[in-house]
Formats: structure tokens, sequence, C-alpha cells
């Protein structure tokens, strides 16, 4: 047995041993890290799949899923199962040189597969119910709105869009979009933390793109302009405009996010040139979101500069002048 062989059953064995340590602590803290499942077990089998290959992954990948049917729950062997195909799915794809978006999606797109049999297909059996989690949402909201009208009066209460939001559908889409949300946000810090880990392995990595030249499509700026023109028109209830209220509300927090995102990269490439430096990034993240909860419409409005402006243009042309002087 050469040593090349050896070194990926050690690792193998060494890796599984760790998931087993991990899911007896899990089991005794009644399946609190289930829901971070995909955030870290994919971590570890990109490691060994780019250091071995994906075939002996695969392998070690059995051997995992045999060791949480013994020590965890049903529940858990799901998570882990699906954590472990997104992790091969993810080295598969940098073996094969996917770009960036690649990979990330390749995760979002197991992160929705999980997403749908727990909350749709096997529900019951997870302990989830998708009514009750409405019901509960819409009892949460509408409860701040009745604090609110004790405050300004009954007639936030008769308004047709708190009425619109408190609707079981509005709701539904809430929750749906927060979920697929979330997916999205798991690929990301997936992607990310590969890159971390395997930069400091010094290991081949993925593609990265720099986030200057990641510019908003043309159909974006398209939908988000739509969808804002029409929620600015929807207060005023023209009557076929207000037909559609339900979708516009529902497609505004998708324009919202998209502000964010363009917003939070126009406010990145401005730091880096006026105030380089990792303190002031790690700065700007608290900032941002501090903005997003208290000014969202700050947050459009910069979003907005850089999706129909060249700002980003000139503050790229800036440091470009500065570092040639």
């Amino acid at each position: 047995m050469n040593k090349r062989r050896v070194n990926s059953i050690t690792y193998g064995a060494l890796i599984s041993a760790l998931l087993g340590a991990f899911l007896l602590l899990n089991r005794q803290l009644a399946g609190m890290f289930d829901v971070y499942m995909l955030w870290i077990i994919p971590i570890p089998v990109i490691v060994y799949c780019l250091k071995f290959d994906v075939r002996q992954g695969f392998v070690m990948g059995i051997a995992m899923v045999l060791l949480t049917f013994i020590v965890a729950t049903p529940m858990t062997l799901f998570y882990v199962a699906s954590s472990i195909a997104a992790g091969l799915i993810y080295a598969h794809g940098m073996n094969k040189g996917y770009s960036s978006m690649q990979l990330i999606i390749s995760v979002i797109m197991v992160s929705l597969f999980m997403l749908v049999v727990t909350t749709v297909i096997f529900s019951s059996f997870f302990g989830y119910s998708l009514a009750d989690d409405i019901e509960f949402t819409r009892q949460s909201t509408e409860a701040i709105f009745k604090s609110m009208a004790a405050v300004m009066g009954d007639s936030v209460l008769e308004n047709p869009l708190i009425k619109l939001m408190l609707s079981n559908n509005f709701m539904l889409y809430i929750i749906m979009l927060s979920s697929v949300l979330t997916s999205v946000l798991e690929g990301i810090l997936v992607h990310l933390l590969a890159v971390l880990i395997l930069k400091r392995l010094k290991m081949p990595m993925p593609p990265i793109r720099p986030l200057s030249e990641i510019r908003a499509p043309l159909i974006i700026r398209i939908f988000v302009a739509l969808v804002f023109v029409l929620s600015v028109l929807n207060m005023f209830q023209i009557p076929f405009i207000a037909k559609y209220s339900q979708i516009i509300m529902a497609l505004v927090p998708v324009a919202y996010i998209f502000c964010c995102f363009y917003g939070y990269l126009l406010a990145v490439t401005w730091i880096n040139w006026k105030m380089p430096g990792r303190n002031s990034r790690i700065m700007l993240v608290f900032i941002m979101v501090a903005l997003m909860i208290l000014f969202p419409w700050f947050m459009i409005v910069v979003g907005s500069m850089d999706m129909f402006t060249n700002a980003r243009d000139a503050i790229l042309k800036g440091i470009l002048y500065e570092q040639n002087r």
C-alpha cells in the first residue's frame, strides 16, 4: 500500500472521528447544530477531495453517513448526507474548473433541496408546520401594527397596504423568500469559507472575481427600477395598479436586497480608496447592516447610484490616478 493511499485512509478516518464527536455533542444539545450542518461539514469534505480525489471523497462520505446512522437521529442523518453531497459537488466543480458563481449555485441547489424536503415533502417528520409558522408570523406582525395604532391611531390598521401585509398569502411569500435567501447565504458562506481555508492550506482555490468587476446586469436594473416605480404609484391607489398590489409588495423586498448588495459594493470600493485597511472594511460591514435596518431608503439610493450611474467607475479612476502619481 503506497504512502498516498495510507494518507487518504488516515485523513478520512480523522475527519470521520471528528464528525462523530461533533454528532455526539449535537445529540446532547438536542440537535442544536442541525441547521448549521451545511455551513460546517462541506469544508473538510472539499479539502479532502482536493487533497486526494473526489472518488476517495465519495468513499469517505459513505463512511461518514454510516457513522451518522449509528450515533445520530434520522433527521440529522439527512442533514449530514446533504452537506456531504454539497461538499462533493463543490469539489467536483473545482476539479472541472467551474466559475465561482457555478460553485455557489451548486451549494444553493443542495440547500434548496433540503428546504423543500424539510418544509414541504416530509415537514411532519421533521416537526415543522408551515401553517403554524404562517399564523405565528402573522400574529407577531399584527401585534407590531397594533402597537403602532395605539400611538398613531386606529387608521393605521385600515391602511390597504397594512391589510395586504397581514394576509396569509403575503406571509407565506415572506417565509419562503426568507428561506430561499437563507439558501443563498449558505451557498455564499460555504464558498467564502472554502476560499479562506484553501488559501490558508496553500491549496488550489476556486476562481475569485474582484468585487470591483461585479456589475448589475441589465435585467436586474430594469427589474429594480420597475418595482420601485410601481411601488410608488401603488401608494396613490391607482385602480389598474392596485389590482396587483400583492405582487408588487412581494417583489419590493427582492429589489431592496439587490440595492443593498450593489450599494455595499459601491461602499467597499470607496472605503478601499479613502480608508484602506482591514479594520475599515470590518467596520463597514456593521455600518451597512445598521443602515439596512434603520435607513432602508438610504440603501436604495446608494444601490441605485451604483446600478444606474458611473459612480463606481469614477471611484476606480480616482484609485488608478492615485496609484500612478
